[in-house]
């Protein structure tokens, strides 16, 4: 039986939603993608998007223990059964939450005045869109520094299971957020010199210290830069070099900490080690390979099965193939308001047969292929995705963290 700590894997499980050996699979399909759960759940057809949302709202509800593990899971048999929404079920079924603050993200960053409450509900629109939590919305677009919204996190958890009061943990995030504004005025300089190139790549672990001093005595020896020299004596690999310095630049622009800096840069080093014989391009990206197909099934984009189009009769991998092969018309295809007519015909095959669906698979498809050249990672794409089908414009520079590493 569910209880008020379930992760969200054994909440699917219990409430039928998804069987055990699935949801190992897309445990393990997620480790291996470095894909969030959630989009493999509906990439690999175990849940869809609409239950998904209602899922994480009744884990949201069952957490802040305004309703009982009964309650959650009458109700979520109700979305099962009807397709409808969590808050729809547990309107019909009469079930009433307790009178009692709630313990939401959101909630939290709007009263320790981090962000602004119309801010926080266009970012939720967002999430539902997206299927990604606010946390990592926020992070990925730059709206909340990294160390806050883990601060945050570590708050809400204080306060569900008692170990501090809503109010204190308000208090303590608004003194936080002061903290951080007053760390990144006044503590320029130290900042400036924990960010230095052979600092991150030394504490990241991709060098010793001695190395570094003797890779500076050779730089300045040959007037050149610490990484220019450290890519030529092959001591550290020019992806890791180009890696730290964007990690540089990000954190002396203020859009991330040095201590988030530091994971990400130890996560490349997980997958590119430190040896020689390291390939240039690290091999474990699988999540690269994500097709055409999955791309536009993550982003919703793919027609209804209620449609009545040629999606219902094209076998699965015959509707894989012509969507690939529409991707390679969209990547050559010069922007312009209006798809040349073949790709027209493709797309219409594929079941996409209305001028705003065709224009969608097209702002789709720039953004795929973003994503495809690394400039975007896939939680970067859905979201730039979104942002632009909201705004009606296209895929422009990302102005997020991390908007060039294949790491991120």
């Amino acid at each position: 039986m569910a209880n008020t700590n379930s992760l969200l894997g054994e909440l699917l499980v219990d409430w039928q939603l998804a069987s055990r050996q699935q949801m190992e699979t897309a445990v393990a399909e997620s480790l291996n993608r470095d894909l969030p759960l959630g989009l493999v759940l509906t990439m690999l057809d175990i849940v869809d998007p609409e239950t998904l949302h209602s899922a994480i709202a009744a884990q949201s509800f069952l957490r802040d223990q305004v309703i009982t593990a009964e309650q959650s899971s009458s109700a979520m048999s109700l979305v099962k059964k009807k397709r409808i929404s969590f808050g729809l079920a547990m309107d019909l079924l009469g079930i009433q939450a307790a009178t009692k603050p709630r313990n939401r993200l959101g909630d939290y960053l709007v009263e320790s005045e981090s962000l602004g409450r119309e801010h926080i509900k266009s970012r939720l629109n967002l999430t539902k869109q997206t299927g990604l939590h606010l946390g990592r919305v926020l992070v990925t677009l730059a709206d909340a520094h990294h160390d806050l919204v883990n601060h945050a996190l570590s708050l809400q958890e204080k306060v569900r299971v008692g170990d501090i009061d809503r109010e204190e943990a308000i208090d303590r995030l608004y003194s936080a957020r002061r903290c951080l504004e007053v760390i990144t005025h006044v503590g320029h300089d130290v900042i400036e010199n924990q960010s230095k190139l052979g600092n991150l790549l030394a504490t990241a672990g991709f060098i010793e210290d001695k190395d570094i001093e003797l890779a500076l005595c050779v730089s300045k020896e040959q007037n050149k830069q610490l990484g220019e020299s450290l890519i030529e004596l092959n001591w550290v690999k020019a992806q890791v070099v180009y890696a730290a310095l964007e990690v540089q630049k990000m954190i002396r622009t203020e859009k991330i900490s040095i201590n988030q800096g530091l994971e990400q840069l130890r996560r490349l080093r997980a997958q590119v080690g430190v040896s020689e014989d390291v390939p240039s391009t690290p091999e474990g990206q699988d999540e690269r390979n994500l097709t055409f197909y999955y791309f536009l099934k993550l982003a919703n984009v793919l027609p209804s099965p209620q449609d009545k189009s040629a999606q219902t009769v094209i076998p699965r991998d015959r509707f894989e193939s012509q969507l690939e092969e529409t991707w390679q018309e969209l990547k050559a295809t010069p922007r312009s308001p209006r798809l040349p007519e073949d790709v027209r015909d493709l797309l219409s095959q594929c079941g996409f047969l209305s001028e705003e669906q065709q224009m969608m698979v097209q702002r789709a498809g720039r953004t795929y292929k973003l994503f495809r050249e690394r400039q975007l990672n896939i939680e970067q794409a859905l979201i730039q995705f979104h942002l632009a089908q909201s705004t009606s414009s296209e895929p422009g520079q990302w102005s997020g963290t991390f908007p060039s590493l294949p790491i991120f």
